[in-house]
């Protein structure tokens, strides 16, 4: 059951990628908790691309720290509205001739490192990871190009598990930002240089430190959190030993559709961020496998969770509840089809997305919340 009369229940919350379209889903499913007096409950947030740059804003327009829920409803909702509303935060004319200059060969061969100035001038995110708060802790996902792996960022470590984790990282929260939303090619890899000492080893099941390590490389290449896995669940979800760090997970997938083709160049002209179609074809059926395991674990009972996603219309909880209403069938279609991009939304655009996040939080978690628990209803 999420929150009700058992408000000790803690809540681990994973966000999707997906340019700005994700990151105001995930908006209106948090707009949906706060109205509930749900982010108090929050003790874990795991992030990837859009989910990471929207939970970088909420940090940044608490002042550093996690809202509460009025303060969400009151200032952090309306202006992080208001910047996503107002401007472009990565495309050309993000730049500028004055950035464009200023970044000189930047643009066409380190653009992941450009994002994260971008998010520095144009959001005001000047956060450091160690200025973040304790509770809850955040996991920043991105991908490692030298080994493979789920490279993850939070307030005390930074690493993987086969390249070994540091335990005072000194990494601005923009660069981890830029990592996770780090499209592969569109964007590219993002460089991180790394300190030469303080790296350790860790035990793969408990994950404490055991010894310690010299460094393998002097730089990592970091992409998109995406190429490794979209939902972000992996810092919160296991399928052999259930829920960590959380009693509640809620997975809030803004994913897009596998759809037609577009060029990496025209992605670029145009504000899309377009992968290579093999990319794609990875990602999508990562995924699918994913909500799968997801979904198998919670209508089994073995944890207790929802699973929000884009798309997802009011007919779908017919059957459990004639007297909920949503968003069309053709307005869910709409926010499902979005482009995945980091331009500006219109006002119009940006309400229908976020309200199309609350009803799906609403909607799922109203009539699946017990039915999980006695097994007699699964969540679409």
């Amino acid at each position: 059951m999420l929150g009700g009369a058992d408000n000790s229940k803690q809540i681990g919350l994973a966000l999707s990628g997906g340019g700005f379209r994700a990151a105001v889903f995930h908006l209106g499913v948090l707009r949906y908790m706060a109205e509930e007096k749900l982010l108090e409950q929050v003790t874990q947030v795991s992030t990837v691309s859009g989910g990471s740059l929207i939970t970088g804003a909420v940090f940044s327009a608490a002042g550093g720290k996690w809202p509460s829920s009025s303060e969400f409803l009151q200032n952090v909702y309306p202006s992080i509205k208001d910047m996503l509303v107002s401007e472009d935060l990565f495309s050309f004319r993000a730049l500028g001739l004055g950035g464009m200059l200023r970044q000189n060969t930047g643009i066409f061969f380190r653009r992941a490192n450009v994002l994260a100035w971008l998010i520095r001038k144009r959001w005001n995110i000047d956060l450091r990871l160690s200025d973040l708060p304790e509770t809850p802790t955040w996991h920043v996902n991105t991908t490692c190009l030298e080994t493979g792996k789920n490279w993850r960022f939070t307030r005390g470590s930074m690493g993987d598990w086969q390249f070994g984790r540091h335990y005072s990282p000194d990494i601005a929260v923009a660069d981890a930002m830029a990592a996770s939303a780090a499209v592969p090619y569109v964007i590219g890899a993002l460089e991180l240089q790394l300190p030469k000492d303080g790296w350790w080893q860790t035990d793969p099941a408990t994950k404490a430190p055991t010894r310690k390590l010299e460094p393998r490389y002097s730089k990592v290449r970091l992409w998109d959190g995406g190429a490794y896995e979209n939902m972000a669940l992996e810092p919160l979800y296991k399928p052999v030993e259930g829920l960590q760090g959380c009693d509640v997970l809620v997975c809030s997938d803004a994913s897009a559709p596998l759809a037609v083709p577009v060029g990496i160049l025209k992605g670029l002209l145009t504000g899309k961020l377009a992968s290579p179609r093999l990319f794609d074809i990875a990602s999508d059926q990562i995924r699918s496998l994913r909500s799968r395991m997801l979904m198998k674990a919670i209508t089994q009972r073995e944890i207790d969770g929802f699973l929000l996603r884009l798309g997802t219309s009011a007919r779908d909880f017919a059957k459990a509840s004639g007297d909920l209403p949503g968003l069309t069938d053709e307005e869910c279609a709409f926010c499902l089809n979005y482009p995945t991009n980091l331009t500006k939304v219109a006002p119009a655009h940006f309400d229908l997305i976020a309200q199309h996040g609350h009803d799906v939080a609403r909607m799922t978690t109203r009539t699946f919340g017990n039915a999980i628990r006695d097994g007699s209803a699964s969540a679409p």
